[in-house]
């Protein structure tokens, strides 16, 4: 149950040392930009992630009760709450980024790159904590390597779009951050499929 979801984070690391990698020639500030946002990004997750990590315990004790309505019943509320949370912080990175951003640096070069990039990356906030929560029934459900296939989907999906786009003439920075969205959007579509799938399995009354 434990293994796939480490598998996860390492597949996390692929996917940052992917980025750093394509975007190296965009110099320094870009890759400290870069780093900052990712960090404060990370940040804006913790909420989402805490209710993910909450909502395993409470979805594998009704799991283990042999109360399948329950286990449901989490999952919406866990959604809910995260979509509310999600959309607000999604809002906030739109309209000023740089509230965030100034706490850590003044450099506006590095200012501009954090903000753009947080205002571009902040549209898979929403996708982001559907698959925490997502991650999260799996745990209760003692099936976890839906998620690690469903992470492994986003990992590929962004790098080897990424990598080829770095290749081409004319490649901007901005076309990391679109592959990434669209990639995290797919990872939630392929959570939620293989999360009902599961749930009909093994949610028996």
């Amino acid at each position: 149950i434990g293994l796939p979801a480490g598998g996860e984070f390492a597949f996390i690391f692929v996917y940052m040392a992917v980025i750093y990698w394509v975007i190296r020639d965009f110099g320094p500030a870009a890759q400290a930009g870069f780093g900052l946002g990712t960090r404060l990004m990370q940040s804006i997750m913790l909420p989402a992630m805490a209710v993910a990590f909450a909502t395993g315990p409470i979805a594998g004790q009704n799991f283990g009760a042999k109360l399948p309505a329950r286990v449901r019943e989490t999952f919406w509320s866990a959604v809910k709450f995260n979509l509310i949370l999600m959309v607000a912080l999604t809002l906030l990175c739109q309209i000023r980024p740089e509230w965030l951003i100034l706490f850590f640096t003044k450099d506006p070069l590095v200012v501009e790159t954090a903000a753009h990039f947080l205002r571009l990356i902040s549209w898979n906030f929403t996708a982001s904590g559907l698959v925490f929560v997502c991650s999260g029934i799996f745990q209760g459900l003692g099936h976890t390597w839906p998620a690690l296939g469903s992470t492994a989907t986003r990992v590929a999906t962004f790098m080897l779009p990424a990598i080829w786009l770095s290749t081409l003439p004319g490649f901007a920075i901005d076309h990391v951050w679109y592959v990434s969205v669209a990639s995290m959007w797919l990872q939630a579509a392929i959570s939620l499929y293989l999360l009902s799938r599961t749930m009909k399995a093994r949610l028996v009354a």
